[in-house]
């Protein structure tokens, strides 16, 4: 079945259900992407920032922990995962069917910090399909937040034509590394009906995978092209409190 694109209109998502355990008592009594970057601004706060100030004022938030919290973006659309205690991400955006179905949509974790030159990049971007981001700096990064920077990464690949080819398999050469995935993709309804086509009813506990383990199936399955474009200005990504040191000391840099 041949999906149309319904309208030419891109929709931001923001995914924002998780707890956030790893931060400590940083996320005890709010969300995750609550957490202050700087005396005024808050993780959120910064994520949507990107989106509005590219004139984007249509934005979904994907809620969960502590969801109420988040009603103070009376002009959001909030989407709430009631099952985000036992969902990972990819279930969190299953949430959003809906929307995906109709629009393009533009996907960003709300545990990451980065400028909205990555959004201009995704909106920009001619390539139809899904889109995601790679930061071109990971290498550096990742030397800062561990000592042994491959006891964390994983093998990111792409071929001539930018598109990803591997994605998430352990590695301990940097040869297997081209880039960074941030969590900040574009996906239209032909693609998002290709995932739900081709794994839906395939995949045991779909909902409890993360958006690399999507990717992964995706490659493997090979029903849609996934194409990557290079990103160079800041980004962080917050997934423990030795992150939030390292996102604190840079901007207080």
């Amino acid at each position: 079945m041949k999906i149309k694109l319904q309208s030419n209109k891109i929709i931001p998502i923001i995914l924002a259900a998780g707890r956030g355990s790893r931060m400590g008592t940083l996320t005890k009594n709010k969300p995750k992407s609550f957490v202050k970057i700087d005396k005024d601004k808050r993780l959120i706060d910064k994520v949507i920032e990107n989106f509005k100030n590219l004139g984007f004022n249509k934005i979904v938030i994907i809620t969960g922990y502590k969801s109420n919290q988040f009603n103070e973006f009376k002009k959001n659309k909030k989407i709430k995962n009631n099952k985000w205690k036992t969902t990972n991400i990819f279930g969190s955006l299953i949430c959003a069917d809906k929307i995906l179905s109709k629009y393009q949509c533009i996907i960003s974790y709300a545990d990451i910090l980065y400028q909205k030159e990555a959004v201009e990049i995704l909106t920009k971007s001619k390539k139809r399909g899904i889109v995601i981001l790679s930061f071109k700096y990971w290498k550096r990064y990742w030397k800062e937040r561990f000592n042994d920077p491959l006891s964390d990464l994983e093998t990111f690949k792409t071929n001539r034509k930018n598109q990803l080819v591997e994605i998430g398999n352990r590695t301990n050469s940097y040869k297997n590394i081209n880039g960074q995935y941030m969590g900040v993709f574009k996906i239209d309804p032909h693609s998002w009906h290709k995932i739900k086509q081709h794994l839906f009813k395939d995949v045991k506990d779909l909902n409890k995978i993360d958006i690399t383990a999507l990717f992964q199936l995706i490659n493997k399955k090979k029903f849609c092209n996934i194409y990557v474009e290079n990103y160079a200005k800041k980004w962080f990504e917050i997934d423990n409190v030795k992150d939030y040191k390292i996102l604190k000391k840079s901007i207080e840099n």
